[in-house]
């Protein structure tokens, strides 16, 4: 029952639409802004991590593409170092995002963060 409640999640978190905060450069300014996720398939809970009954966290810090890729993802902050990185960096990089648009051009948006939780169910 506890993996069937885990599959569920994952597949909940993945089907949410969401937005993310990033930040764009115009002539030297910097603007904070918003980027939607079109698709964001859930991280996989790692069996190691499962087996030993280990719940953390993982931030995320990337950039988008104008053409709404995530580009050079790498790890900002976890609490459980070694256990849910590589699971969370092989999510994030198959995200696709809807190109942010600033004067009529799609342009990269950078600094993005996202944050994955990794929670047994009860």
């Amino acid at each position: 029952m506890k993996y069937l409640s885990l599959l569920l999640l994952a597949i909940s978190i993945s089907t949410f639409a969401a937005s993310d905060k990033g930040s764009v450069s115009v002539n030297g300014q910097t603007l904070e802004v918003e980027v939607q996720r079109v698709y964001a398939p859930g991280a996989a809970y790692p069996r190691s991590a499962l087996r030993r009954g280990i719940e953390g966290f993982v931030v995320v810090e990337f950039d988008v593409s104008p053409e709404g890729e995530v580009l050079d993802p790498y790890v900002v902050d976890t609490d459980k170092p070694g256990s849910f990185e590589r699971a969370s960096m092989r999510a994030v990089r198959r995200w696709a995002y809807e190109p942010y648009v600033l004067n009529g051009i799609a342009v990269r948006v950078e600094g993005v963060t996202a944050r994955f939780t990794f929670q047994l169910a009860d």
